[in-house]
């Protein structure tokens, strides 16, 4: 398999604080995009739009930032005002505590076995290019997300499922390319890239030059 695309590869990057679970955010941070610290709701969402090229979303993402550090009149105000703590995104409401994918840790170190699991979910997809490579599908998404749930039904909570709908489906929108039927899908190597290294690919990275 061949892959075609290149990741940008800030040099150097800018280090990313583990309390920051969510990989397009940290690849962001990572590429001097976004302050690993505080940053405003605008910029956040300016800096999300730029990048996927969705501009339709920008209220959407306005409301998840407010939200995102927790749901607390003060924690409300504090971001209204100050900005998204994206190194206090842990500890929040939006964060799934295993529920997930769990290819990022608790401590924010990439795990190579979940992504092996991941891979597992994929088949071979043949690019517009002639070549080919592992990728998921939107059904193949859902069957990954629907396995993670399954595997934490000890500990999950009934919003977690929901949480997947906003981060998986998402990053095959954004993140992913059409094959040569025109069908999207998510590449693994993109999701490596992304949640190993920091690194958008270089379409995105373009699109925030």
């Amino acid at each position: 398999m061949t892959l075609q695309e290149t990741h940008a590869v800030p040099s150097p990057q800018m280090p990313v604080s583990s309390g920051n679970p969510c990989p397009f955010l940290r690849a962001l941070v990572a590429g001097g995009w976004l302050n690993d610290d505080v940053e405003r709701l605008t910029k956040v969402r300016d800096t999300l739009l730029q990048a996927s090229g969705q501009n339709e979303k920008g209220g959407k993402i306005l409301v998840i930032a407010a939200i995102a550090n927790g749901l607390s009149p003060a924690a409300l105000l504090r971001n209204v005002r100050e900005g998204l703590h994206l190194g206090m995104l842990r500890d929040g409401p939006l964060n799934k505590h295993g529920s997930g994918s769990r290819i990022l840790d608790a401590h924010g170190q990439f795990q190579p076995e979940e992504l092996q699991r991941l891979a597992s979910f994929a088949s071979t997809k043949r690019t517009l290019q002639g070549d080919s490579e592992l990728g998921l599908s939107s059904h193949e998404v859902t069957a990954m997300m629907d396995a993670n749930f399954e595997r934490a039904r000890a500990a999950r909570r009934r919003i977690d499922r929901a949480l997947m709908d906003g981060e998986w489906p998402v990053l095959l929108e954004v993140l992913g390319k059409d094959d040569a039927d025109g069908a999207r899908y998510l590449g693994v190597e993109d999701v490596r890239a992304l949640f190993q290294d920091r690194r958008l690919p270089q379409r995105l990275a373009e699109r925030l030059a």
